[in-house]
């Protein structure tokens, strides 16, 4: 695979964002109170539901948060919702719109947001039901926000870690480097910032990185990312660990970016080159690693801006009793300096 070049595609759909060809013209949600919902039917018979979770002003730690709401009652036959999200009281600036959602049994309907929110952001709701005669009224508007940052012990939903690392601060354990405006940068090879999460057989990593060239800043073997079992020993020997490295032409002439997973001792390698990095340019990783279906074994898979760039079977769980992930590698003092990290997301999967 080269990935010298950044790829445009001239139509793409990339995390529920749709780029269209031929039409530059913009769009609008539609619902009641928006301009295109102007001519849509309504039913009279139909009364508005009452929003129950989150409650008015919560702070929330999920990034995709289930909302439930109270039934509406009347209308002329099956019942769904419209469930709307705006940046705006006014509901103007529309964040979401999913309609047609099933009503639930017991007089309560519940929908988990369809797209991650951003943290750092109030967020306005609404919920109208609609039949076949048309649409009923909406209820009264709700707020929620979405924490900036957060940690929690054990795994809630699908996300344990949400940092940011843009608004100066972290929820990790910081060992060095500094904030600045896009992220935090290590300053040198011994630098990191150390998360203690929960154990996940099954689970995934996601962050961003900028300021990133070829070659390194200085020649030699770099760690993006790790993770390892401090409870298993020092790490060059530990018999759970898992390392991306961002390698050097001066000094290793193989691959541009390495994986090594050693899960029960049991050692994996693998690699790719392409071309160079662009320092302007921010990059999205995620590792994914656990049971996949159509997998009989253990497996890895590492993604770079959307595009599976290594992938490696491992045959036993990885499954250490400490769990660390690091920015970086401070004990084997091997972090890329300069590179700037953003948006770090860990769960499970």
């Amino acid at each position: 695979m080269n990935l010298r070049s950044r790829l445009v595609l001239p139509c793409v759909a990339l995390v529920g964002l749709l780029v269209g060809c031929g039409d530059d013209s913009p769009t609008t949600p539609t619902g009641p109170g928006n301009s295109g919902s102007a001519s849509a039917s309504t039913d009279p018979s139909l009364t508005a539901p009452s929003l129950r979770s989150p409650e008015q002003g919560e702070a929330l730690k999920d990034l995709q948060p289930e909302l439930e709401i109270a039934n509406a009652t009347g209308g002329s036959g099956t019942r769904t919702y419209t469930f709307e999200l705006a940046r705006d009281s006014a509901f103007q600036d529309m964040a979401l719109v999913d309609s047609g959602v099933s009503e639930g049994l017991g007089g309560i309907t519940k929908w988990r947001v369809s797209e991650p929110l951003e943290a750092e952001t109030t967020y306005f709701w609404r919920v109208h039901a609609e039949t076949s005669a048309g649409d009923g009224p909406n209820s009264a508007p709700s707020e929620f926000r979405i924490r900036e940052a957060f940690i929690v012990n054990r795994p809630t939903g699908d996300l344990v870690v949400f940092d940011p690392l843009t608004n100066g601060s972290s929820v990790g354990q910081v060992m060095g480097g500094r904030f600045v405006d896009g992220g935090w940068q290590p300053q040198s090879n011994a630098d990191c910032l150390r998360y203690q999460v929960p154990t996940l057989d099954n689970g995934i990593i996601e962050f961003r990185t900028t300021n990133l060239s070829t070659p390194n800043p200085v020649p030699g073997k770099r760690i993006l990312i790790s993770m390892w079992d401090p409870t298993k020993g020092e790490y060059t020997t530990n018999p759970f660990r898992m390392h991306l490295q961002k390698l050097d032409e001066s000094t290793a002439r193989f691959d541009d970016v390495r994986l090594r997973w050693i899960s029960r001792g049991q050692e994996t390698n693998t690699g790719i080159s392409f071309f160079d990095f662009e320092p302007q340019l921010i990059y999205e990783w995620r590792i994914e690693w656990g049971d996949f279906p159509g997998i009989s074994v253990q497996h890895v898979k590492v993604f770079l801006d959307g595009f599976e760039i290594l992938s490696r079977n491992y045959d036993a769980v990885y499954h250490p009793k400490t769990h660390w992930i690091e920015l970086g590698q401070c004990q084997r003092q091997e972090t890329l300096e300069g590179a700037i990290y953003s948006n770090i997301r860990i769960g499970s999967r």
